[in-house]
């Protein structure tokens, strides 16, 4: 298990979905109901999942999606859009920016 001071070192990568987006997100996840109804309603559970990342000590990064990105990304690895796959993307775009940024 890690320790405090481990975990100000992490970093937790969080998707984020532009608003224009939205109604394709929930056309195309196979799980929309959980995403919340509005983009709105997702914002504010957004805004309180990272006030309790950081009361851990620990910093989330906003990771930018765009949803075609994530259909293609799920169609190349015969997946559902599903909170499985995009937290897989997520993982992606974030590994992928600590590559250009040379963090990792």
């Amino acid at each position: 298990m890690k320790n405090k001071s481990d975990m100000k070192d992490m970093v937790i990568g969080i998707g984020f979905y532009r608003r224009e987006q939205w109604p394709l997100l929930l056309e195309t996840s196979v799980d929309a109901q959980i995403l919340g109804k509005t983009y709105d309603e997702w914002l504010e559970v957004l805004d309180l999942s990272i006030e309790k990342i950081r009361a851990h000590g620990i910093e989330p990064e906003l990771i930018d999606v765009d949803i075609n990105e994530l259909l293609v990304f799920c169609e190349k690895q015969g997946i559902k859009n599903n909170a499985e796959a995009r937290s897989r993307f997520i993982r992606e775009l974030a590994k992928e920016k600590r590559i250009k940024e040379g963090t990792e």
